[in-house]
């Protein structure tokens, strides 16, 4: 889903600890974005507060409504 958007401890692009592949779970309705942080601070947020977790949360939040309407719609198809 997400992916560092910012370089630390002489990590470069091509060395990123997790590769932009690594990060998305391949379904159509994930949202794809950039965090702003190294790699060990968009994995742990400071408080819910925080820009990084509002976003993850967010993207988190519209895929389940996304889940869930599609759940009705198969319910209400079977019946």
């Amino acid at each position: 889903m997400y992916v560092a958007d910012l370089r630390s401890n002489g990590v470069t692009l091509i060395d990123q600890v997790v590769p932009g592949d690594s990060a998305i779970i391949s379904d159509p309705r994930e949202y794809r974005g950039t965090i702003y942080g190294d790699h060990i601070s968009i994995v742990k947020f400071s408080t819910r507060d925080d820009p990084g977790y509002k976003k993850v949360l967010y993207s988190i939040e519209i895929l389940l409504e996304e889940l869930g309407k599609e759940s009705l719609i198969a319910t209400k198809q079977s019946v």
